[in-house]
């Protein structure tokens, strides 16, 4: 009977072993193929692995990475590519609570659903969950290099908490100076956003300066000195910047052909502003504040007033912190036809767990 008895644990372990040697086999096959680039095949392995064992944090973790290497020109499909890996990132946290690198994962993701966002008040408040995870990666004991230290910064400003994200940027500067190349690369950037966002044009043409990245399509030098001469009226400046960005890289960028178009429209060139908001709808998935500001101009110029102040509505709804000056501006032309701004409430295409 001892004999028997000891067989059938050694059966039982031989079998124990097998099952481990056979998921660990699968999840390096995973690995190896999601390294190769063929995650559709690594995910539906991940799928597998998953389905067999729901604790398998190796395997949501190389299905996060899958996720988030996921392209799409279709908003549904990038948009959702990126809920996926934050619901992965989720069951991590729930199974490791106590993993600082996977807050500061969650905190990259939220920043890239943040830009999806259409309105202002939902970007306000995936900026603000996105600090909590900061804070918690930090209080976790992330390393001083993380870059969660500076998104600190970057996410208070870009949650419209200015002030405040200008003196954490300020901070940082004084922790680690302007001569190294975070400074140039991020820093001054966050300064400048930051004065933008307050209103201070003047001290924020001065840090564009300074900032060493440059992008035909993203707000890094360009882009922010673009903003600051639209809404500095210096339109010559404005128009002379983003056409050379245009010039540079003319597909993509909606945004920018929506500047060239408000400056277009106020030079008095409607029919080329028309053709620059046909042109950045086309390379958008939605218009942003200064497409449905145009939009508004014309519609008033058409003495379609209604219609005006429904897109002078909309505009205000959708500028994000670098177009403060312009939502001050579509404020105070809300209020010479008697209208407020419309308070919207979050309406995020995810549910975010409380942290622990």
């Amino acid at each position: 009977m001892v004999f028997l008895f000891f067989l059938v644990i050694c059966a039982i372990a031989c079998l124990a072993l097998l099952i481990v040697r056979q998921k660990n086999s699968r999840l390096i096959q995973a690995s190896q193929l999601a390294l190769q680039g063929r995650c559709p095949e690594a995910i539906q392995l991940l799928d597998e692995i998953i389905a067999d064992d729901p604790k398998s944090v190796k395997a949501y973790q190389v299905r996060v990475e899958c996720y988030l290497s996921f392209q799409s020109n279709v908003f549904t499909e990038a948009q959702g590519y990126l809920v996926a890996a934050l619901q992965d990132t989720n069951t991590i946290l729930e199974l490791q609570p106590q993993d600082a690198s996977y807050y500061a994962k969650r905190d990259y993701i939220l920043r890239e659903l943040a830009n999806l966002e259409i309105y202002s008040v939902n970007k306000f408040t995936i900026y603000d969950l996105a600090n909590q995870d900061v804070r918690k990666s930090i209080e976790l004991g992330a390393p001083v290099s993380s870059y969660v230290y500076r998104h600190y910064a970057r996410n208070l400003i870009e949650g419209n908490h200015c002030q405040e994200g200008l003196e954490e940027t300020q901070k940082l500067i004084q922790q680690f100076g302007t001569q190294g190349p975070d400074y140039g690369q991020y820093y001054s950037v966050y300064l400048t956003e930051a004065y933008i966002c307050l209103g201070e044009l003047d001290k924020a043409l001065e840090s564009a300066q300074f900032i060493t990245c440059d992008d035909p399509v993203s707000t890094c030098k360009s882009g922010l000195m673009t903003e600051i001469y639209l809404q500095s009226e210096d339109y010559d400046n404005a128009l002379n910047t983003v056409n050379y960005m245009i010039n540079w890289q003319p597909v993509g960028g909606g945004w920018r052909y929506f500047i060239r178009a408000l400056i277009y429209y106020e030079q008095g060139l409607t029919e080329l502003a028309l053709q620059d908001l046909e042109t950045g709808d086309a390379y958008s998935w939605y218009g942003n504040g200064v497409y449905w500001y145009v939009n508004a101009q014309m519609a008033f110029a058409e003495g379609d007033t209604e219609t005006g102040i429904n897109y002078l509505h909309q505009a205000e709804q959708t500028l994000d912190v670098g177009y403060a000056p312009l939502r001050q501006q579509i404020i105070k032309e809300l209020a010479s036809y008697g209208k407020k701004p419309i308070e919207l409430e979050p309406n995020l295409p995810f549910e975010f767990p409380l942290l622990p």
